[in-house]
């Protein structure tokens, strides 16, 4: 699925430089990666054509939800930075627990840090645009190359794969977005009358 893979790497590029400066849209994409990868991930099991198309509306109904939801963006953005957060501990975790446990950390990790994200300000976007997007390009490469993420070509879990690669890029995408995002709003406030 190298199409799927070049999708989900554009989709992170995307957050990470023009998620704080274009948020409506960044929220919808973002929303669409985590609707998409967690969808996929449920449904391992699933014939590729029914994961694939069940994947696809999952992330496309969250994103028109965070694309019309753009009010109450600082919670979204808080809950987006919950559940990848949620992602990545549950990803270093030694033990290997149930799908649906799994999921349920990820919700209320999203619930939790999304009804706090309205306190943490323009921060919360910052980083949850780029810790979706350095998950986003990280999933992609996982996809188009598996061995240079250090997986092998059937890995199919929403969790950040514990390979030196997979960290590597996965953190460097990740200081690449932030420094990104934090240059272009000096830049934006620098010409502010």
């Amino acid at each position: 699925m190298f199409w799927l893979g070049l999708l989900l790497v554009a989709c992170g590029v995307f957050l990470l430089v023009y998620g704080g400066k274009l948020f409506r849209f960044a929220l919808a994409v973002a929303l669409f990666v985590l609707g998409f990868s967690l969808a996929s991930w449920l449904l391992a099991g699933q014939t590729l054509t029914l994961r694939l198309i069940i994947s696809l509306v999952t992330g496309g109904v969250l994103a028109i939800a965070g694309f019309a939801l753009v009010r109450a963006a600082l919670h979204i953005a808080g809950a987006l930075l919950g559940a990848v957060l949620a992602l990545i501990i549950l990803s270093v975790l030694p033990a290997t627990l149930p799908d649906i446990v799994g999921l349920v950390v990820i919700i209320a990790a999203a619930a939790l840090v999304g009804f706090f994200g309205n306190r943490l300000g323009d921060w919360v976007i910052i980083l949850a645009t780029t810790l979706v997007g350095a998950y986003a390009v990280l999933w992609g490469l996982t996809r188009m190359f598996p061995t240079v993420a250090g997986v092998t070509t059937d890995y199919n879990s929403a969790y950040v794969p514990l390979s030196a690669p997979a960290i590597a890029i996965f953190l460097t995408m990740f200081a690449i977005g932030v420094l990104a995002q934090l240059e272009i709003r000096r830049v934006r406030g620098r010409y502010v009358d």
